[in-house]
């Protein structure tokens, strides 16, 4: 269990900078790639380090006696010390409110770590089927099929995942909801801590919920994987689909990403060049609204605190409600 004071102030400056965690995460990527001159300067420490230690070592003794769905996804979510007890968590969480597309992701992709032995929450059922069976329109789950085919030498089936992904209307690993359910969770727990020491503690949460799907497509369709040419193909299709119409950030430069390495040489390879850049650079400014949040979060006036937690808090749902991507227009 961390102790009080632990909480990386680096992380809390990237987690209130884009609001969500993944834009955080994406933001220092699109501001390195293009062709920023300086580096950030270091982050100030945060008055707030210390309540958000007590806000964590509270939060998980509270996990570990509570039996609610929300609280087995929280604590399998947030604390893979010990992966069994991770997925038994998120299999209780899944179990119990089977149609929650957030649990149904997590849980996947969870069992998709490679652990051994399997825990056998994995081994009684395919969650990764699972999840593409009930979230039919979500092009993420055909893409981490699309991986695992590749894992296993199976071309024909990478193929049609891929050509199954490039077709879906959306695509979403429900993080933005899930950023919403731990601040709801932060916010409602008893003690005399300050909303802003909330905002960190949760924020910081984000940053450690590992970003597994797009970590996953980040490496398809690698030189080193020797693609076929079609695959190459259906790998720029979906990763320009992936750019186009994700839910975070994360994802869209993922998407961009798999779609530039993948494109033929020529036209279409400049094309998704810019298709990257573009996605870099929005990623980038939708996280530099974050900024005057930061700063209030921070302020000695509890009435500019009150603000920004308002302000946090609001973009937070609105991330939840409408995706990160949409949220940010």
């Amino acid at each position: 269990m961390r102790r009080a004071g632990t909480v990386p102030d680096a992380a809390w400056r990237r987690a209130v900078l884009a609001v969500a965690a993944l834009a955080a995460a994406a933001a220092p990527a699109a501001f390195a790639q293009v062709g920023a001159a300086a580096a950030e300067p270091a982050p100030a420490a945060s008055r707030w380090s210390a309540q958000a230690g007590q806000i964590d070592d509270a939060l998980r003794a509270q996990w570990l006696v509570a039996t609610t769905p929300r609280a087995n996804w929280l604590a399998g979510a947030l604390d893979a010390g010990d992966p069994a007890a991770q997925v038994a968590r998120l299999a209780a969480a899944r179990v119990a409110a089977p149609d929650d597309r957030l649990f149904l992701a997590t849980l996947a992709t969870a069992c998709l770590a490679p652990v051994r032995p399997r825990p056998p929450e994995c081994d009684a059922v395919d969650r990764l089927a699972d999840w593409a069976t009930r979230d039919v329109d979500n092009g993420v789950p055909s893409l981490l099929l699309a991986d695992r085919a590749r894992q296993r030498n199976n071309a024909a089936a990478t193929l049609a995942y891929l050509d199954e992904a490039a077709a879906r209307p959306r695509f979403d690993d429900y993080r933005s909801r899930g950023a919403l359910v731990i601040w709801e969770d932060v916010r409602a727990l008893p003690g005399p801590y300050d909303p802003a020491a909330r905002a960190l503690a949760a924020s910081s949460y984000g940053l450690r919920w590992d970003a597994f799907a797009a970590g996953t497509i980040d490496g398809l369709c690698r030189d080193g994987q020797a693609p076929t040419d079609a695959i190459l193909a259906a790998c720029a299709a979906a990763g320009s689909a992936l750019a186009q119409r994700a839910a975070t950030w994360s994802l869209r430069i993922a998407g961009a990403r798999l779609a530039e390495r993948s494109a033929a040489p020529g036209p279409a390879q400049a094309a998704a060049r810019q298709q990257l850049a573009d996605v870099q650079r929005r990623a980038y400014d939708c996280a530099e609204g974050g900024n005057a949040i930061a700063a209030g979060l921070e302020s000695a006036d509890a009435g500019a605190r009150a603000r920004a937690v308002a302000q946090w808090e609001a973009r937070v749902a609105r991330d939840a409600r409408e995706g990160e991507v949409a949220a940010c227009r």
